[in-house]
């Protein structure tokens, strides 16, 4: 019996509202782990906003990439993974955080 999901699986999957946690390289120490709010439409980018200034702002424009694993809470437990490049622009705060 294969858990592997379809890529459809995958992107209705992260089109759902989930928490993610999201990875990316910290120099001189572990990765940064930490959840985030994301927006993901099947067959678009991942969205995360966050601040420039933020640890984790710096971190993803210094390192050009991220991963990010969303998962269920209850049995019979799901996840998916995805990484990629990065790419920064300032965040629309009217329709970023309403989404």
């Amino acid at each position: 019996m294969s858990f592997a999901m379809t890529r459809a699986e995958r992107e209705a999957f992260l089109a759902e509202t989930r928490v993610g946690i999201l990875g990316v390289v910290e120099p001189r120490r572990g990765p940064l782990t930490v959840p985030v709010w994301y927006h993901y439409e099947p067959g678009a980018l991942v969205r995360v906003v966050t601040g420039e200034t933020s640890l984790k702002g710096r971190l993803l424009r210094e390192a050009g990439r991220m991963s990010l694993c969303v998962q269920t809470e209850t049995a019979p437990y799901q996840f998916v993974s995805v990484e990629g490049p990065v790419t920064l622009r300032t965040p629309d705060f009217e329709t970023d955080d309403t989404r």
